[in-house]
């Protein structure tokens, strides 16, 4: 992709992520070119990667649209992301490097400190450190992986805003994970992980 067609891509995904662009709302080229400052090409490169990660549809004769999201995507996609986040934590507590792990190690620090109670910095710590140990995998197939299906998830958090408390997400269950991998315990930290994106579906069902 050109730079301006991954600006484009970035800034519209975070639009379908926050709900700003909702559910099922047209996606029009012309409106997004005015309102992001990029030309009308790069625009349409970036619907049509944002397209082949489902998070918009093209319908033909009509449009392009904002994919739906429903309760039956939260279980389809908790399936797919136990498996492989459980299998990211694994990999990284077996190949983080030494740089790497004395970053996660702030982390500890920085979750052992964290006292924030809004629910929007809490997700935003959820998605760091979800990206943060897909890196420290050193597979790049992984890493986009879970970025696709955690930006997908992302759109259920922003659905059940309102409805669920920062509570939900544990900064406890952060620290534990990350100390895991820091101690090199593979299975403790997949299954850590396994844990934590089951209790994410199950408040998540519960608020919709």
């Amino acid at each position: 992709m050109t730079t301006d067609a991954n600006k484009a891509y970035q800034m519209i995904k975070e639009k379908i992520i926050s709900l700003e662009l909702a559910p099922g709302a047209v996606v029009q080229d012309h409106e997004l070119s005015g309102e992001l400052g990029l030309g009308r090409t790069p625009i349409r490169e970036a619907l049509k990667l944002l397209e082949a990660e489902s998070l918009v549809v093209t319908v033909p004769r009509r449009g392009i649209f904002v994919s739906h999201v429903s309760i039956t995507d939260l279980q389809q996609l908790c399936e797919i992301r136990v498996a492989l986040e459980g299998l990211s934590s694994r990999l990284a507590a077996q190949r983080a490097t030494d740089e790497e792990l004395a970053a996660l190690r702030v982390c500890c620090d920085d979750q052992q400190l964290e006292q924030s109670v809004h629910i929007l910095e809490r997700i935003r710590e959820d998605r760091r450190l979800h990206r943060v140990l897909a890196a420290a995998t050193h597979n790049r197939f992984l890493e986009a992986e879970i970025e696709r299906f955690y930006d997908l998830s992302l759109r259920l958090w922003h659905l059940a805003l309102g409805r669920v408390p920062a509570e939900a997400i544990r900064p406890g269950s952060h620290r534990e994970i990350l100390m895991a991998v820091v101690a090199r315990d593979a299975e403790r930290a997949e299954n850590l992980m396994r844990e934590h994106i089951r209790d994410f579906q199950s408040k998540i069902k519960a608020a919709m």
